[in-house]
């Protein structure tokens, strides 16, 4: 067209309009030749090549080399009619639909075949996933934006479906009692893999839902909770397999050897530290939830047996060394989760404030602490707070009740502004084994107005324990 406009058009007169009659039939019989094409059950690469060429390359790179004034006057019209363009996208959505399904369900099932094997593997399952389904969104926004937003919401639920068949498997894997002979680990690695697939998935998902339309939500949101199922599986795994080898540790603890040894702390402490070199080749996302979950179930295993009642402070100097002790494992605790770059700061404080209920003396500081405990955790109910005040001897009547009233105020307000959220919750997770002394007994004294809690002041650091007794 090129050269007929240069060289031929200019040969006949000008009103004759040459060039414009020679564009139009050129323009039809292509139409006519590109319309048979279409009818034809072309192969998926080929219709996405039909389609660019039709959208993109033809009004680019042929129309609008010649800059003619019949297209500019609208005469040419499209080569193919709205209908025939929708029938090409909505076959290619039905066979991509198809094929990734076949080949997202292969690559699945090759993954899988290595997950029970004692072999050295890494697993690509979603690099993969990623490459099969960007293959088709990438190439269909190149054809419009209408069919990029289709593209997109194919492959989301496409995804959706292989991720919830993915997170199945997961499961049978881990309920497969073979699979827990494989060496510990190689058990863990393989965990730890699985984990990893989840980031990469997960962003892949949300990238697809901001691309598709609105209504591709479910299909993230099902994207979502199958990952989410498939991390908190894994995570318990290795939290239980960890916290197995640490039980005998925390079987030591509450006791008298404890007073005057930190040999069950610096087990705890050395034994964590050592299998968080093998938890740090998760992915960062996955690692933060993981060592978040390890510091609150550390902290909870800790001060679990100090509410079985295994320790009895009667007397101002057993109180105090027990608080002091407290004190520094709750500092070397501490040490090793900032290490190990926990951000569950808000558990730093806990059993500093448990010492502090202990150490002093006096009921309105006692009332204080419990207060601030209360503000911190507010999963924290009476039946703690009383078995707290047995262990530290306080059998008043009067003195207890003053106390206890915090935590009455906590629990007549439940449901509200104060209730903790599911990531916080610590005193839930800590049984009480038997009622407390004096707990049902009625709370006539007055109650602390929720208001009085929220001027408490913010947390102040713990009175220095006092020189322990040496044996």
């Amino acid at each position: 067209m090129g050269v007929v406009r240069g060289r031929l058009a200019p040969s006949y007169p000008a009103g004759l309009g040459a060039f414009g009659v020679y564009l139009r039939g050129y323009h039809g019989a292509l139409a006519e030749w590109i319309g048979a094409a279409a009818r034809r059950r072309l192969p998926l690469a080929d219709r996405y090549a039909l389609l660019h060429w039709h959208n993109q390359v033809y009004p680019r790179e042929v129309l609008g080399l010649v800059d003619m004034v019949a297209l500019e006057n609208g005469e040419l019209g499209s080569l193919l009619s709205p209908g025939t363009l929708r029938g090409l996208e909505d076959e290619c959505v039905t066979d991509v639909k198809a094929q990734t399904r076949a080949a997202l369900l292969r690559v699945l099932q090759e993954d899988e075949e290595h997950w029970g094997s004692a072999e050295d593997w890494c697993s690509s399952l979603a690099q993969d996933v990623c490459e099969l389904l960007e293959e088709h969104t990438e190439r269909a926004p190149r054809i419009s934006q209408e069919f990029g937003e289709r593209m997109a919401h194919c492959c989301l639920g496409g995804l959706a479906e292989f991720l919830q068949s993915f997170q199945q498997r997961v499961e049978r894997f881990h309920e497969n009692p073979g699979v827990r002979e494989l060496l510990p680990d190689t058990y863990i690695s393989r965990t730890i893999s699985l984990v990893n697939c989840g980031p990469l998935l997960r962003a892949l998902a949300e990238r697809l839902a901001r691309v598709g339309p609105p209504e591709s939500e479910p299909a993230r949101e099902a994207a979502a909770s199958a990952l989410d199922r498939v991390t908190r599986l894994c995570h318990r795994v290795l939290t239980d397999l960890l916290f197995q080898e640490l039980q005998p540790h925390f079987n030591k603890l509450m006791r008298r050897k404890w007073l005057s040894s930190s040999e069950a702390l610096d087990g705890i402490v050395g034994t964590l530290g050592a299998k968080a070199l093998a938890l740090r080749r998760m992915q960062d996302e996955p690692y933060q939830a993981l060592v978040a979950e390890l510091h609150r179930r550390a902290l909870i295993e800790y001060v679990r047996p100090l509410f079985r009642g295994r320790l009895r402070c009667g007397s101002t100097r057993t109180r105090s060394r027990v608080a002091g002790r407290l004190r520094e494992d709750a500092a070397q605790l501490q040490r090793l989760f900032r290490r190990l770059e926990s951000q569950a700061s808000w558990l730093d404080a806990v059993v500093p404030r448990l010492a502090e209920v202990l150490h002093l003396e006096d009921t309105p500081s006692i009332q204080m602490e419990v207060g601030m405990l209360v503000r911190d955790y507010p999963d924290i109910r009476r039946k703690h707070v009383a078995t707290l005040l047995d262990i530290r001897g306080l059998r008043h009547t009067v003195a207890r009740h003053e106390i206890l009233a915090v935590a009455r105020d906590l629990e007549l307000s439940e449901g509200g502004a104060l209730s903790p959220s599911r990531d916080h919750a610590f005193f839930a997770d800590i049984p009480v084994p038997r009622p407390p002394f004096c707990l049902s007994l009625p709370l006539f004294l007055g109650r602390i107005p929720l208001s009085w809690l929220a001027r408490l002041p913010w947390p102040r650091p713990p009175s220095p324990s006092r020189p322990r007794a040496q044996h």
